[in-house]
C-alpha cells in the first residue's frame, strides 16, 4: 500500500494530503536529527558528501536517440501520410 492509499483510508478523502505529507517530512527530519545526534555521541563521522562528478559517473548510459528526434520522426511520418490521404 503506497503513502496516498494510507492518507486515503486514514481520512476518507485526499484532501489531508499535503498536511500528511509535511508531517510525514518533519517526523523523518526529527529521526535524521536524532540519528546524526547519536552518530556524534558514539564518534562515528556522518559527514558523507557525494560530489557531482561522483553522480555524474554513476548515472547510467543512454541508448537510443533523444525522445525530439523521436518525437520529431513521428510528426514527419504522420505529415506524410495525413497528406496522402
Amino acid at each position: 500500500m503506497n503513502f496516498k492509499e494510507n492518507v486515503l483510508r486514514k481520512h476518507g478523502t485526499l484532501r489531508k494530503l499535503s498536511s500528511e505529507v509535511e508531517e510525514s517530512l518533519r517526523h523523518s527530519l526529527v529521526c535524521e536529527e536524532l540519528l546524526l545526534g547519536s552518530f556524534k555521541k558514539i564518534g562515528i563521522n556522518s559527514d558523507v558528501s557525494v560530489t557531482s562528478e561522483k553522480i555524474k559517473r554513476n548515472r547510467p548510459r543512454l541508448r537510443g536517440p533523444p525522445s525530439e528526434i523521436l518525437i520529431r520522426e513521428m510528426r514527419r511520418a504522420l505529415k506524410a501520410r495525413l497528406k496522402n490521404c
